[in-house]
């Protein structure tokens, strides 16, 4: 009996997940299972009787699963769905800035995530929501057209602490416009943007999946193709497991082709 194999089994006995044990052993999920499967040879026995077979069906356990703003509708739905197979499993939702949720996935403190894509190179991803950006206007301005009839007014932007993947690709592509914003405020929130803009403060640019209920703007749909970006299902390589594929399965199936 190897020290090495009891290590992996007292790992196994505190996370119940195969993925989530192989990270913290160092060793791949098969490498694991096989360690497992050692002692029990060794003890004459099963282990983890029906819990580990649970497990290895993807039945047990718990899923850590990033997202944002942009899919707060397919992340409820792709939950209740998958649960309704697998009531036993608990998910734990995490709601995070995608420069966040890679961290996050890289430390192994999330299984999966929904990210801005592309993936870091070498990562596993699932295209699943297209998003662009929406400029969001105070009521007054309804003779505005285009980006070019706003670079005289104030316009209020995201801080990009809070989110810098969108603050960077923001930028970006207001450079690209070739126009120049000088009179640019920082808001905390898209909410609080959307109020600047009802309050006539500024206007706003915030992504397509923001909710934007206030009567007193006005939007207006960028659709040109630096403005938009594809959300996708992400996870590294060392992050895998049947409960894990079980659920990247689940979005598969619920994502148009």
């Amino acid at each position: 009996m190897e020290l090495r194999d009891l290590k992996a089994f007292v790992t196994l006995g505190e996370v119940l997940h195969f993925g989530q044990a192989a990270v913290r052993q160092h060793v791949t999920q098969s490498a694991l299972s096989k360690q497992i499967r050692r002692l029990e040879e060794e003890l004459g026995g099963e282990l983890f009787e029906r819990n580990a077979r649970d497990v290895l069906a993807g039945n047990v356990g718990t899923l850590r699963i990033g997202f944002g703003v942009a899919t707060k509708i397919l992340v409820p739905a792709a939950i209740a769905r998958f649960r309704a197979e697998r009531p036993q499993v608990t998910i734990e939702l995490n709601d995070l800035s995608t420069h966040h949720r890679l961290l996050a996935l890289s430390e192994g403190k999330l299984d999966l995530g929904f990210c801005r894509l592309p993936a870091p190179k070498g990562w596993h991803a699932l295209p699943v929501v297209e998003a662009h950006f929406v400029a969001v206007l105070p009521a007054s301005y309804r003779d505005v057209r285009e980006l070019a009839d706003l670079v005289d007014k104030p316009l209020a932007i995201l801080r990009r602490d809070k989110a810098p993947s969108f603050y960077d690709h923001l930028m970006n592509y207001l450079a690209q416009s070739g126009l120049r914003f000088r009179d640019i405020q920082y808001v905390n929130d898209f909410a609080a943007g959307v109020a600047t803009a009802a309050a006539e403060i500024a206007w706003t640019l915030v992504p397509s999946s923001t909710t934007i209920e206030h009567p007193d703007v006005l939007t207006l749909p960028l659709r040109d193709g630096e403005a938009c970006w594809t959300i996708g299902l992400i996870r590294p390589p060392h992050s895998k497991g049947p409960l894990i594929d079980a659920f990247w399965a689940t979005i598969a199936d619920m994502t148009p082709r």
